[in-house]
């Protein structure tokens, strides 16, 4: 095992990597959601459903902005944040992989507590059934894009989980 990083060199610095990859995730979530508005009938009129939820709700209290750009913005800026944190902490578990297994449960609760708020704010009456699954669904492909883009500018990644479990 070496303490040198085996991903792949790339001429941008590691933040902006991250912010492409959390950009890409973020539109692909947001495609999504309009796509399963569109098959469900609701069109673009999901996004102002799905503006309702928690977060485009604070985004909405400080910008007053409607409750479709209010989750565009929101959703946007978390996997931006997502994108730069997820590639530096990939970073950090190419040198210490035993890592990885602690950033594996962070995630796992973290998507469980998402999945906590977002059925509580559905029993809640702030969404209802189609808004409330539209948003699982459109969440669930985006973070899919998320890890395969950080495994993507990060393979190492992938070659360090392996090593943690076969060690």
């Amino acid at each position: 095992m070496t303490s040198q990083s085996v991903s792949r060199v790339h001429p941008y610095p590691g933040w902006l990597q991250g912010i492409l990859v959390g950009l890409v995730a973020g539109v692909v979530g947001t495609l999504t959601l309009i796509i399963v508005g569109a098959l469900s009938g609701r069109g673009l009129d999901i996004l102002a459903g799905v503006g309702m939820g928690p977060w485009p709700s604070a985004v909405r209290a400080v910008t007053g902005a409607s409750p479709a750009v209010s989750y565009i913005l929101s959703h946007t800026t978390l996997y931006l944040l997502a994108g730069i944190v997820g590639l530096a902490l990939a970073r950090v578990a190419d040198r210490i992989p035993v890592l990885l297994t602690g950033l594996l449960l962070l995630l796992i609760v973290v998507e469980f507590g998402f999945l906590v708020v977002m059925t509580g704010w559905q029993a809640g009456g702030h969404f209802d059934q189609v808004t409330w699954r539209a948003v699982l669904i459109a969440h669930a492909v985006a973070d899919v894009f998320l890890v395969l883009g950080i495994v993507r500018v990060h393979p190492s990644l992938r070659q360090a989980f392996r090593r943690a479990y076969q060690e």
